[in-house]
Protein backbone atom coordinates (compact mmCIF):
# COMPACT_ATOMS: atom_id res chain seq x y z
CA UNK A 1 0.00 0.00 0.00
CA UNK A 2 1.31 3.25 -0.96
CA UNK A 3 1.40 5.77 1.68
CA UNK A 4 -0.43 9.17 0.71
CA UNK A 5 -2.59 12.10 2.54
CA UNK A 6 -6.01 10.82 3.86
CA UNK A 7 -8.53 12.39 1.88
CA UNK A 8 -11.73 9.89 2.87
CA UNK A 9 -12.90 7.58 5.90
CA UNK A 10 -12.47 4.93 4.34
CA UNK A 11 -8.99 5.20 3.36
CA UNK A 12 -8.52 6.19 7.12
CA UNK A 13 -10.08 2.96 8.30
CA UNK A 14 -7.94 0.90 6.26
CA UNK A 15 -4.96 3.00 7.59
CA UNK A 16 -5.90 2.26 11.05
CA UNK A 17 -5.74 -1.57 10.19
CA UNK A 18 -2.01 -1.36 9.17
CA UNK A 19 -1.32 0.10 12.12
CA UNK A 20 -2.76 -2.46 14.22
CA UNK A 21 -1.09 -5.09 12.35
CA UNK A 22 2.22 -3.30 12.58
CA UNK A 23 1.87 -2.56 16.24
CA UNK A 24 1.71 -5.63 16.60
CA UNK A 25 4.67 -6.70 15.25
CA UNK A 26 6.73 -3.67 17.36
CA UNK A 27 8.87 -3.29 14.58
CA UNK A 28 12.31 -1.79 15.55
CA UNK A 29 12.70 2.52 15.05
CA UNK A 30 14.85 3.17 12.05
CA UNK A 31 14.09 -0.42 10.37
CA UNK A 32 11.61 0.12 7.05
CA UNK A 33 8.88 -1.05 8.91
CA UNK A 34 9.18 1.28 12.28
CA UNK A 35 9.52 3.96 9.71
CA UNK A 36 6.30 3.25 8.08
CA UNK A 37 4.68 2.58 11.23
CA UNK A 38 5.42 6.28 12.66
CA UNK A 39 4.81 7.54 8.93
CA UNK A 40 1.13 5.77 8.99
CA UNK A 41 0.59 7.32 12.79
CA UNK A 42 1.41 10.74 11.59
CA UNK A 43 -1.33 10.47 8.92
CA UNK A 44 -4.23 8.92 10.64
CA UNK A 45 -2.84 11.42 13.26
CA UNK A 46 -3.37 14.77 10.81
CA UNK A 47 -6.05 13.52 9.86
CA UNK A 48 -8.08 12.97 12.68
CA UNK A 49 -7.29 16.73 14.38
CA UNK A 50 -8.85 17.65 10.93
CA UNK A 51 -11.71 15.17 10.70
CA UNK A 52 -13.04 14.87 14.44
CA UNK A 53 -12.43 18.74 15.71
CA UNK A 54 -15.05 20.10 18.41
CA UNK A 55 -16.77 23.00 18.46
CA UNK A 56 -15.82 25.62 21.26
CA UNK A 57 -18.10 26.09 24.35
CA UNK A 58 -20.59 28.63 24.53
CA UNK A 59 -19.60 31.81 27.23
CA UNK A 60 -22.08 30.28 29.45
CA UNK A 61 -20.17 26.84 29.29
CA UNK A 62 -16.70 28.53 30.01
CA UNK A 63 -18.13 30.12 32.33
CA UNK A 64 -19.23 27.14 34.50
CA UNK A 65 -16.28 25.10 33.58
CA UNK A 66 -14.13 27.73 35.10
CA UNK A 67 -16.19 27.97 38.32
CA UNK A 68 -16.07 24.20 38.99
CA UNK A 69 -12.42 24.27 38.08
CA UNK A 70 -11.77 26.84 40.39
CA UNK A 71 -14.49 26.16 43.11
CA UNK A 72 -15.97 29.10 42.84
CA UNK A 73 -19.86 30.39 43.31
CA UNK A 74 -22.15 32.00 41.69
CA UNK A 75 -21.73 35.21 44.53
CA UNK A 76 -18.02 35.24 43.44
CA UNK A 77 -18.93 36.55 40.44
CA UNK A 78 -21.14 38.91 41.64
CA UNK A 79 -18.40 41.79 41.20
CA UNK A 80 -17.36 40.97 37.86
CA UNK A 81 -21.08 41.12 36.63
CA UNK A 82 -22.88 43.72 38.84
CA UNK A 83 -24.71 41.65 41.64
CA UNK A 84 -26.05 38.28 42.40
CA UNK A 85 -29.17 38.64 40.46
CA UNK A 86 -27.15 39.01 37.50
CA UNK A 87 -25.12 36.41 37.63
CA UNK A 88 -28.30 33.98 38.34
CA UNK A 89 -30.26 35.64 35.19
CA UNK A 90 -26.49 35.17 32.54
CA UNK A 91 -25.97 31.61 33.82
CA UNK A 92 -29.40 30.56 33.10
CA UNK A 93 -28.91 32.42 29.71
CA UNK A 94 -31.53 34.92 30.14
CA UNK A 95 -29.45 38.64 30.18
CA UNK A 96 -26.71 38.51 27.18
CA UNK A 97 -22.66 39.71 28.71
CA UNK A 98 -22.25 43.20 28.09
CA UNK A 99 -18.24 44.32 26.88
CA UNK A 100 -17.77 45.70 30.58
CA UNK A 101 -18.61 41.92 31.88
CA UNK A 102 -16.35 40.21 29.15
CA UNK A 103 -13.66 42.66 30.64
CA UNK A 104 -13.69 41.74 33.95
CA UNK A 105 -14.58 37.73 33.33
CA UNK A 106 -11.94 37.64 31.29
CA UNK A 107 -9.36 39.12 33.57
CA UNK A 108 -10.79 37.24 36.37
CA UNK A 109 -11.29 33.95 35.22
CA UNK A 110 -9.01 33.66 32.50
CA UNK A 111 -11.58 33.03 30.10
CA UNK A 112 -10.60 34.43 26.11
CA UNK A 113 -12.39 37.59 25.84
CA UNK A 114 -13.19 36.45 21.83
CA UNK A 115 -14.86 33.06 23.66
CA UNK A 116 -17.28 35.43 25.76
CA UNK A 117 -18.72 37.56 22.94
CA UNK A 118 -19.94 34.57 21.31
CA UNK A 119 -23.79 34.28 21.04
CA UNK A 120 -24.26 31.94 24.27
CA UNK A 121 -26.79 28.79 23.15
CA UNK A 122 -30.96 29.51 23.91
CA UNK A 123 -31.82 28.11 27.61
CA UNK A 124 -32.81 23.90 26.98
CA UNK A 125 -35.18 24.15 28.74
CA UNK A 126 -37.73 27.19 30.86
CA UNK A 127 -40.14 25.95 33.12
CA UNK A 128 -42.85 26.61 30.48
CA UNK A 129 -41.29 24.43 27.77
CA UNK A 130 -40.57 21.91 30.08
CA UNK A 131 -44.41 21.65 31.17
CA UNK A 132 -44.94 21.30 27.73
CA UNK A 133 -42.41 18.35 27.14
CA UNK A 134 -43.70 16.75 29.82
CA UNK A 135 -47.21 16.37 29.02
CA UNK A 136 -46.81 16.00 24.86
CA UNK A 137 -43.44 13.88 24.76
CA UNK A 138 -43.03 11.59 28.21
CA UNK A 139 -45.65 9.17 29.16
CA UNK A 140 -45.92 9.91 32.70
CA UNK A 141 -48.37 6.48 33.21
CA UNK A 142 -45.76 4.71 30.95
CA UNK A 143 -42.83 6.21 33.88
CA UNK A 144 -44.87 4.61 36.53
CA UNK A 145 -45.51 1.80 35.22
CA UNK A 146 -41.90 0.94 34.24
CA UNK A 147 -40.85 1.32 38.44
CA UNK A 148 -39.25 5.14 37.54
CA UNK A 149 -41.07 6.20 40.80
CA UNK A 150 -41.10 2.79 42.59
CA UNK A 151 -44.16 0.99 43.75
CA UNK A 152 -46.69 3.82 45.62
CA UNK A 153 -48.89 5.42 43.25
CA UNK A 154 -48.19 9.19 43.31
CA UNK A 155 -49.50 11.75 41.90
CA UNK A 156 -49.43 13.28 37.95
CA UNK A 157 -48.40 16.78 39.56
CA UNK A 158 -45.43 14.73 41.44
CA UNK A 159 -44.46 13.14 38.78
CA UNK A 160 -43.83 16.11 36.69
CA UNK A 161 -41.90 17.61 39.44
CA UNK A 162 -40.10 14.30 39.90
CA UNK A 163 -39.29 14.70 36.11
CA UNK A 164 -38.59 18.73 36.28
CA UNK A 165 -36.17 17.51 38.41
CA UNK A 166 -34.08 15.50 36.52
CA UNK A 167 -34.24 18.04 33.50
CA UNK A 168 -33.85 21.30 34.69
CA UNK A 169 -30.49 23.61 35.39
CA UNK A 170 -29.04 24.93 37.44
CA UNK A 171 -26.82 22.54 39.02
CA UNK A 172 -28.38 19.89 40.73
CA UNK A 173 -26.70 16.44 41.27
CA UNK A 174 -29.04 14.85 38.76
CA UNK A 175 -27.80 17.65 36.20
CA UNK A 176 -25.25 16.96 33.62
CA UNK A 177 -24.32 20.12 31.44
CA UNK A 178 -24.35 18.29 28.22
CA UNK A 179 -24.21 14.54 26.82
CA UNK A 180 -22.85 13.85 24.00
CA UNK A 181 -24.77 10.74 21.96
CA UNK A 182 -22.94 8.42 19.78
CA UNK A 183 -25.00 6.54 16.95
CA UNK A 184 -28.13 8.52 17.32
CA UNK A 185 -30.50 9.21 14.38
CA UNK A 186 -32.76 11.78 13.45
CA UNK A 187 -35.76 9.90 15.03
CA UNK A 188 -34.28 9.87 18.68
CA UNK A 189 -35.89 11.53 21.04
CA UNK A 190 -33.11 14.05 23.22
CA UNK A 191 -35.29 14.45 25.85
CA UNK A 192 -36.18 10.90 26.90
CA UNK A 193 -32.51 10.53 26.69
CA UNK A 194 -31.10 13.32 28.99
CA UNK A 195 -33.88 11.76 31.32
CA UNK A 196 -32.69 8.26 31.18
CA UNK A 197 -29.37 9.80 31.77
CA UNK A 198 -30.47 11.74 35.03
CA UNK A 199 -32.57 8.48 36.27
CA UNK A 200 -29.38 6.24 35.73
CA UNK A 201 -27.07 9.05 37.84
CA UNK A 202 -29.93 9.16 40.36
CA UNK A 203 -29.98 5.76 40.89
CA UNK A 204 -25.77 5.60 41.83
CA UNK A 205 -26.10 8.69 43.86
CA UNK A 206 -28.62 7.47 45.91
CA UNK A 207 -26.16 3.59 45.93
CA UNK A 208 -22.68 5.27 46.75
CA UNK A 209 -22.77 4.50 50.36
CA UNK A 210 -22.54 0.81 49.27
CA UNK A 211 -19.56 1.17 47.17
CA UNK A 212 -15.93 0.92 48.05
CA UNK A 213 -13.49 4.07 47.58
CA UNK A 214 -12.78 5.20 44.15
CA UNK A 215 -9.38 5.53 42.78
CA UNK A 216 -8.59 7.75 39.74
CA UNK A 217 -5.73 4.94 38.95
CA UNK A 218 -7.84 1.73 38.89
CA UNK A 219 -8.94 2.22 35.23
CA UNK A 220 -6.36 0.79 32.78
CA UNK A 221 -5.90 -1.97 30.18
CA UNK A 222 -4.86 -4.76 33.02
CA UNK A 223 -8.60 -3.72 34.83
CA UNK A 224 -10.53 -3.92 31.98
CA UNK A 225 -8.93 -7.34 30.72
CA UNK A 226 -9.63 -8.70 34.22
CA UNK A 227 -13.50 -7.38 34.20
CA UNK A 228 -13.64 -9.12 30.67
CA UNK A 229 -12.91 -12.60 31.89
CA UNK A 230 -15.49 -12.43 34.36
CA UNK A 231 -17.47 -12.70 31.03
CA UNK A 232 -16.42 -16.87 31.99
CA UNK A 233 -18.28 -16.85 35.52
CA UNK A 234 -21.65 -18.09 36.40
CA UNK A 235 -23.49 -14.87 36.29
CA UNK A 236 -21.17 -13.02 35.21
CA UNK A 237 -22.71 -10.03 34.40
CA UNK A 238 -24.27 -9.75 37.85
CA UNK A 239 -20.30 -10.44 39.41
CA UNK A 240 -19.11 -7.67 37.32
CA UNK A 241 -21.86 -4.99 39.10
CA UNK A 242 -20.51 -6.37 42.13
CA UNK A 243 -16.73 -6.15 41.44
CA UNK A 244 -17.14 -2.74 39.99
CA UNK A 245 -19.23 -1.50 43.14
CA UNK A 246 -16.24 -2.59 45.27
CA UNK A 247 -13.79 -0.51 43.20
CA UNK A 248 -16.42 2.31 43.39
CA UNK A 249 -17.63 2.77 39.92
CA UNK A 250 -21.74 2.45 39.82
CA UNK A 251 -22.94 -0.44 36.90
CA UNK A 252 -26.60 0.66 36.58
CA UNK A 253 -28.82 -1.45 34.81
CA UNK A 254 -32.14 0.46 33.67
CA UNK A 255 -34.14 -0.17 30.48
CA UNK A 256 -34.09 2.58 28.12
CA UNK A 257 -37.31 4.75 26.89
CA UNK A 258 -39.46 4.89 23.67
CA UNK A 259 -38.04 6.36 21.11
CA UNK A 260 -34.37 6.37 21.81
CA UNK A 261 -32.30 3.01 21.12
CA UNK A 262 -29.61 3.48 23.99
CA UNK A 263 -26.87 0.74 24.64
CA UNK A 264 -25.17 2.10 27.34
CA UNK A 265 -23.16 5.58 29.02
CA UNK A 266 -20.79 6.74 30.90
CA UNK A 267 -20.44 9.89 33.33
CA UNK A 268 -19.07 10.47 36.74
CA UNK A 269 -20.61 11.17 39.70
CA UNK A 270 -19.91 14.64 42.06
CA UNK A 271 -16.90 12.34 43.39
CA UNK A 272 -15.34 11.62 40.24
CA UNK A 273 -16.48 7.91 39.83
CA UNK A 274 -17.75 6.79 37.14
CA UNK A 275 -20.79 5.79 36.62
CA UNK A 276 -21.92 2.97 33.86
CA UNK A 277 -25.61 2.68 32.28
CA UNK A 278 -26.67 0.13 30.51
CA UNK A 279 -30.32 -0.51 29.32
CA UNK A 280 -29.74 -4.38 28.10
CA UNK A 281 -32.02 -3.03 24.81
CA UNK A 282 -30.12 -6.41 23.61
CA UNK A 283 -30.84 -8.83 25.99
CA UNK A 284 -27.55 -11.00 25.12
CA UNK A 285 -24.40 -12.05 26.74
CA UNK A 286 -22.88 -10.57 24.20
CA UNK A 287 -24.16 -7.44 24.29
CA UNK A 288 -23.74 -6.80 27.55
CA UNK A 289 -20.20 -7.61 27.60
CA UNK A 290 -19.24 -5.54 24.83
CA UNK A 291 -21.49 -2.59 25.81
CA UNK A 292 -19.80 -2.95 29.66
CA UNK A 293 -16.27 -2.96 28.13
CA UNK A 294 -17.37 0.12 25.57
CA UNK A 295 -18.63 2.27 28.08
CA UNK A 296 -15.84 1.82 31.16
CA UNK A 297 -13.13 2.61 27.58
CA UNK A 298 -14.96 5.70 27.51
CA UNK A 299 -14.89 6.40 31.13
CA UNK A 300 -11.09 5.88 30.97
CA UNK A 301 -10.26 7.76 28.02
CA UNK A 302 -12.69 10.59 27.28
CA UNK A 303 -14.85 11.77 30.23
CA UNK A 304 -12.66 14.72 31.06
CA UNK A 305 -15.27 16.92 32.28
CA UNK A 306 -17.38 15.92 35.34
CA UNK A 307 -20.76 17.36 34.19
CA UNK A 308 -20.52 15.58 30.69
CA UNK A 309 -22.27 11.87 29.74
CA UNK A 310 -21.35 9.95 26.70
CA UNK A 311 -24.24 7.87 25.34
CA UNK A 312 -23.88 5.46 22.93
CA UNK A 313 -27.06 4.44 20.36
CA UNK A 314 -27.11 1.46 17.92
CA UNK A 315 -23.79 0.76 19.46
CA UNK A 316 -23.72 -3.08 17.46
CA UNK A 317 -23.76 -1.26 14.67
CA UNK A 318 -20.48 0.44 14.53
CA UNK A 319 -21.72 2.90 12.21
CA UNK A 320 -20.34 6.20 14.35
CA UNK A 321 -16.80 6.56 13.09
CA UNK A 322 -15.58 9.31 15.87
CA UNK A 323 -12.12 8.59 17.02
CA UNK A 324 -13.29 8.29 20.68
CA UNK A 325 -16.36 5.58 19.49
CA UNK A 326 -13.62 3.99 17.16
CA UNK A 327 -10.67 3.88 20.06
CA UNK A 328 -13.86 2.66 22.30
CA UNK A 329 -14.87 -0.01 20.46
CA UNK A 330 -11.18 -1.07 20.10
CA UNK A 331 -10.25 -1.19 23.20
CA UNK A 332 -13.31 -3.29 24.38
CA UNK A 333 -12.06 -5.61 21.62
CA UNK A 334 -8.82 -5.68 22.79
CA UNK A 335 -9.76 -6.41 26.49
CA UNK A 336 -11.90 -9.49 25.46
CA UNK A 337 -9.45 -10.95 22.05
CA UNK A 338 -5.96 -9.88 21.43
CA UNK A 339 -5.30 -8.20 18.17
CA UNK A 340 -2.65 -10.72 17.80
CA UNK A 341 -4.60 -13.96 18.47
CA UNK A 342 -7.72 -13.15 16.95
CA UNK A 343 -7.80 -13.81 12.74
CA UNK A 344 -4.68 -16.64 13.10
CA UNK A 345 -7.26 -18.25 15.79
CA UNK A 346 -9.21 -21.83 14.69
CA UNK A 347 -12.32 -20.18 15.92
CA UNK A 348 -12.07 -16.75 13.34
CA UNK A 349 -10.72 -19.40 10.47
CA UNK A 350 -13.14 -22.05 10.85
CA UNK A 351 -16.59 -20.85 12.86
CA UNK A 352 -18.30 -23.46 14.44
CA UNK A 353 -19.56 -24.19 17.95
CA UNK A 354 -16.63 -26.41 18.78
CA UNK A 355 -14.02 -23.74 17.41
CA UNK A 356 -15.49 -20.97 19.53
CA UNK A 357 -16.04 -23.15 22.73
CA UNK A 358 -12.15 -24.09 22.41
CA UNK A 359 -11.06 -20.68 21.81
CA UNK A 360 -13.15 -19.15 24.32
CA UNK A 361 -11.72 -21.46 27.13
CA UNK A 362 -8.23 -20.56 25.80
CA UNK A 363 -9.08 -16.91 26.57
CA UNK A 364 -11.26 -17.49 29.83
CA UNK A 365 -13.95 -15.13 28.60
CA UNK A 366 -17.62 -16.28 27.21
CA UNK A 367 -18.45 -17.94 24.15
CA UNK A 368 -20.67 -15.30 23.61
CA UNK A 369 -18.07 -13.07 23.03
CA UNK A 370 -16.60 -14.60 20.50
CA UNK A 371 -19.56 -15.85 18.29
CA UNK A 372 -21.09 -12.28 18.95
CA UNK A 373 -17.82 -11.27 17.12
CA UNK A 374 -17.86 -13.46 15.00
CA UNK A 375 -21.55 -12.74 13.81
CA UNK A 376 -20.29 -9.08 13.36
CA UNK A 377 -17.31 -9.53 11.17
CA UNK A 378 -17.41 -12.22 9.09
CA UNK A 379 -20.43 -14.85 9.39
CA UNK A 380 -24.11 -12.75 9.80
CA UNK A 381 -26.60 -12.56 12.33
CA UNK A 382 -28.18 -15.69 11.12
CA UNK A 383 -25.40 -17.82 12.47
CA UNK A 384 -24.44 -19.15 15.95
CA UNK A 385 -27.42 -17.98 17.60
CA UNK A 386 -27.13 -20.52 20.18
CA UNK A 387 -24.23 -19.51 21.58
CA UNK A 388 -24.75 -15.50 21.98
CA UNK A 389 -26.97 -15.49 25.25
CA UNK A 390 -30.10 -14.95 24.38
CA UNK A 391 -32.57 -13.97 27.37
CA UNK A 392 -29.80 -14.41 29.45
CA UNK A 393 -28.87 -10.84 30.71
CA UNK A 394 -32.51 -9.54 32.11
CA UNK A 395 -33.46 -12.03 34.07
CA UNK A 396 -30.38 -11.17 36.42
CA UNK A 397 -31.39 -8.63 37.29
CA UNK A 398 -34.98 -9.12 38.30
CA UNK A 399 -35.34 -5.81 40.39
CA UNK A 400 -35.74 -4.12 37.41
CA UNK A 401 -39.33 -4.09 35.71
CA UNK A 402 -38.84 -5.12 32.16
CA UNK A 403 -41.30 -3.62 29.80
Amino acid sequence: MELRLIKSDEQYRAYLTEVDRLATDDPLPGTSEGDRLELLAKLVEDYEKERFSFARPDPIDAILYRMEEQGLRQKDLAPMVGGKNRVSEILSRKRPLTLSMIRALSDSLHIPADLLIREPEPPSYGRDALEETIGDDIALPYLMKSGWFGDEAISEAAMTAVVQRYLSPPAGPLYLRRTVTYGATPDTNKTKLRLWVSKVRDLALNSRKERGVWNPDTLNEEFLSYVAKLSWTEKGPKRAQEFLAEKGIALVVWPGLPQTKLDGAAMHDADGAPIIGISIRNDRLDSFWFTLLHELAHAWKHLAEHDIAITDENLEDGQDDDSKEVEANRIARDAFIPRSLWKRSEAYLRPSQETVFAFANQLHISPAIVAGRLRREKTGYNTLSKLVGNRQVRKLFPEVKWG
